[in-house]
């Protein structure tokens, strides 16, 4: 169960950043709050961001990712780090570290992670948790080296830490070595699913859970019956093939590469969806249509709903990138109401970010404090988030409304004004050069 997930220096976020889902004191519905089995923490279930594009939404999705992977894997030896990519628009923070950190509750203990790297080496890292209400620390980390302290807990890690390398995360590495207090910290870092990009390696694994778990089968057939997609039993398979059966299908540059990242070994699905309707003169063979000639709304909801039903069963986290695109927004609100009330008994969670402003509902869907605004400033090109529960609304008044009307920012500004006219493009420019920057809109709506 995350906290709360902080970013600096990462992409468009030049300062720090923080994705809260410690709920607010606002007197909303209880429903969209989970609760640690002690009763001690508590959480939001889920999280949508709002905004243009360009503005950053993907970014922190990705950011999570980014930090779940590099939690889990030790790098190679002398290999850069893939996931440095700072503010390139500031002279000071251009070279400087990307900074992240989170902060997560697992079996009733919080847990709290801070990372700094550039594209060479880990700058600085820390771990600490209490186990007894009482903050310890695992490890510290800087460029001076790494520091335990005399608890057993970091007595333990003490034997570790010389085989840390310059540019893999410590954690990672503690966890590799079976160090207690680094594999729970990995473990609850290692259930978070990020849905962004191709669906083809989210597809394969859930044709996986469907061959190794009936139920869960059960429940993904039984999810695409609930959004009226028309299909009434889904069969899929894997099969490991030697990389070299691609000759002649892809590029030998492609080729080449793969097998120089010793990538020898691929898996090839066959996934098959059996249609609910039943004619005369059409066969169970006529009814089992492969995947790939089903519609981008079936393939999306396939893809949605494989982490989804995963985590809800294991108590993980789903981040959805362009959670409306091909999906009907009843279809959307569905999937997000899973997250809340009697069905997520595991504490899972989700966050989203979207265009569609049918889901910014705080009738029916989200808390005041389950919404954030993307923007980015028009000068600096630098982005920043804001909370709904931050602005002075009423409980009553219809966010959207607002939005529409640029109460909130986060809101593309056309200028169009005779654009596509001769002679008015230098025109168009000079107008947009003139904008000012966004000021701070906070306050009564």
């Amino acid at each position: 169960m995350i906290l709360d997930f902080t970013i600096e220096n990462y992409g468009p976020f030049r300062d720090p950043v923080t994705i809260d889902f410690r709920p607010t004191a606002l007197k909303d519905p209880e429903d969209g709050i989970i609760r640690s089995s002690d009763g001690k923490h508590e959480a939001l279930c889920s999280i949508a961001l709002f905004g243009p594009n360009a503005s950053g939404k993907s970014r922190i999705l990705m950011a999570l990712d980014v930090l779940s992977n590099m939690m889990r894997f030790p790098l190679p030896a002398n290999v850069p780090i893939p996931f440095y990519m700072p503010f390139r628009l500031s002279p000071q923070t251009k070279g400087a570290p990307v900074r992240m950190s989170v902060r997560f509750v697992r079996e009733d203990i919080l847990y709290d992670y801070a990372l700094a790297f550039d594209s060479k080496t880990i700058v600085s890292e820390s771990l600490y948790y209490s186990p007894k209400g009482e903050r310890s620390k695992v490890f510290s980390r800087d460029r001076d080296g790494i520091s335990t302290n005399t608890t057993p807990v970091g007595r333990s890690f003490k034997g570790i830490a010389g085989r840390v390398g310059p540019n893999s995360t410590a954690v990672s590495v503690g966890a590799q070595f079976n160090d207690e207090v680094c594999l729970k910290a990995v473990e609850e870092m290692s259930n978070v699913f990020v849905l962004a990009g191709d669906m083809n390696p989210v597809i394969n694994e859930t044709v996986r859970l469907m061959n190794d778990d009936p139920e869960f089968k059960e429940l993904l057939t039984e999810a695409m019956g609930v959004a009226d997609l028309g299909i009434s039993g889904i069969d899929g398979s894997l099969k490991e093939k030697d990389v070299m059966d691609m000759r002649g299908k892809i590029p030998n540059q492609v080729l080449g590469l793969m097998m120089a990242t010793r990538a020898t070994r691929y898996n090839e699905m066959d996934l098959r969806m059996t249609h609910d309707v039943h004619v005369p003169g059409i066969t169970d063979a006529d009814r089992s249509f492969p995947y790939l000639i089903e519609s981008n709304g079936t393939l999306r909801m396939l893809y949605v709903m494989g982490p989804v039903i995963w985590a809800l069963r294991n108590g993980g986290i789903v981040a959805a990138d362009e959670f409306g695109a091909f999906l009907d927004d009843d279809i959307c609100r569905w999937i997000v109401q899973l997250f809340s009330g009697s069905r997520n008994t595991r504490g899972a969670q989700l966050i989203l970010n979207t265009h569609d402003q049918l889901l910014m509902d705080t009738d029916g869907l989200f808390r005041r404090d389950q919404i954030y605004f993307v923007s980015k400033d028009r000068a600096t090109h630098a982005s920043s988030v804001a909370n709904l529960s931050e602005y002075s609304i009423r409980k009553d008044f219809d966010p959207r409304k607002g939005f529409a009307q640029g109460k909130f920012g986060a809101r593309p500004k056309i200028l169009d004004e005779g654009w596509f006219v001769d002679g008015r493009a230098q025109e168009h420019r000079d107008k947009e050069a003139q904008d000012h920057r966004p000021g701070d809109v906070r306050g009564d709506v």
